[in-house]
């Protein structure tokens, strides 16, 4: 068993915070450092599937995560006239909470724990040998640090760690709109519902993300200007989801538009995910397309794998190369496949309901899908999941 030492951690999201509660619950004292003044994150949802829940579950916070979101009761996907190709019960991933709700649950639980929380704090570097340099110019020492800093990681970056970074033909705008009571009664009478529509390369997803509010992504090629603009190009969007004219235009109008921007999406492979005293989680290590619901996931189950590791291993090098061994082989496996779902976008109109539908059909198809959501994550228990 590795002896409890100090953790440093950069960045306060899901991995970094998930990091922080499994090192100091195992003794260790942790600081982690946020470069933002608040400590936040985007008001995005994310889908809560099986392994996320019994990840809340394990740090004791899941019933209070799943307080602050709404329960999906159905998916629906649409073609371009707004026709239901493909409709399924929700199972996995039945629940959509807000970003931001999470993270403040985390941060308390982590600072419950004994962890330090910094914001306004970047690091601007580490060295394999333990040392993290601040931007003030400060050199901390630690015995584990913890890059999760995010797609764009100068720890990463510094350590020459990237192995492949593959720039998707596509991206997205994520948004939140206010809920109305409308939509309120809408589901009410028909069930709340997560809606996937596919047209002309473009694709919407929208569902509740709490009890007021609606998260909403618009996807479309990087070749497609019209439909890259933000504010969004109302007349743009409606020529291929004419049905959905009306969401649209509450799109254009009730978005914060200064908080939003397109964002090709990308893919990226590390050598590997360590290098001496320093591991790499999260977007920084991992990045993948939204289209399975798992980025947020594995940064989280990684992140509560790499505390169990360290926990378990006589040393921090058999630690950290039992981590990686037990843990990337899934996050390759999801990675690979949400470019695969993600590729209807490109599918001609004919073929996208047939893929579409191949999931329902096609046991197998579903099962790669929905492998991380069904899978226990090390330091978990396997009691079934709410």
């Amino acid at each position: 068993m590795t002896s409890p030492g100090h953790a440093e951690i950069a960045g306060a999201g899901f991995g970094g915070l998930v990091a922080a509660i499994g090192l100091a619950d195992r003794g260790w004292t942790v600081r982690v450092h946020e470069r933002r003044q608040v400590l936040t994150a985007e008001g995005y949802g994310i889908a809560i599937q099986d392994n996320m829940t019994r990840i809340f579950a394990a740090l004791g916070i899941l019933d209070e995560i799943l307080a602050g979101g709404i329960e999906i009761d159905r998916r629906d996907s649409l073609n371009g006239s707004g026709d239901v190709v493909l409709r399924l019960k929700t199972g996995l991933g039945r629940y959509r909470i807000s970003r931001r709700h999470i993270v403040s649950l985390l941060a308390r639980r982590a600072q419950e724990a004994g962890a330090e929380i910094i914001t306004g704090s970047t690091v601007a570097d580490a060295t394999p040998d333990g040392n993290i340099e601040l931007d003030s110019g400060e050199i901390r020492r630690a015995d584990l640090i913890v890059a999760a800093d995010g797609i764009n990681s100068v720890i990463r970056d510094s350590l020459s760690l990237m192995e492949r970074r593959v720039w998707q033909k596509e991206g997205g705008v994520r948004m939140v709109i206010p809920r109305t009571p409308e939509d309120i009664a809408t589901d009410q009478r028909d069930g709340t519902a997560m809606i996937e529509a596919w047209a002309n390369k473009r694709r919407i997803l929208y569902c509740p993300n709490s009890q007021s509010e609606i998260y909403v992504i618009l996807t479309c090629m990087e070749s497609d200007k019209a439909a890259r603009k933000t504010p969004v190009d109302i007349e743009a969007w409606r020529q291929s989801f004419p049905k959905m004219g009306p969401l649209i235009e509450r799109i254009a109008r009730d978005t914060d538009w200064d908080e939003c921007r397109w964002v090709r999406f990308q893919t990226t492979r590390l050598k590997c995910w360590s290098s001496g005293r320093i591991a790499v989680l999260g977007d920084a290590a991992h990045a993948m397309p939204p289209y399975l619901g798992q980025g947020a996931g594995h940064a989280m189950m990684n992140a509560l794998g790499l505390a169990v590791a360290v926990d378990e291993a006589p040393d921090l090098a058999c630690a950290l190369a039992e981590w990686e061994r037990r843990e990337r082989p899934l996050t390759e496996h999801t990675q690979r496949w949400t470019r695969i779902y993600g590729a209807t976008i490109i599918l001609p109109e004919w073929l996208k309901s047939l893929a579409i539908n191949a999931e329902k059909h096609i046991p197998w198809l579903a099962a790669q899908y929905s492998r991380a959501a069904k899978h226990l994550p090390t330091g978990c228990d396997p009691a079934p999941t709410q």
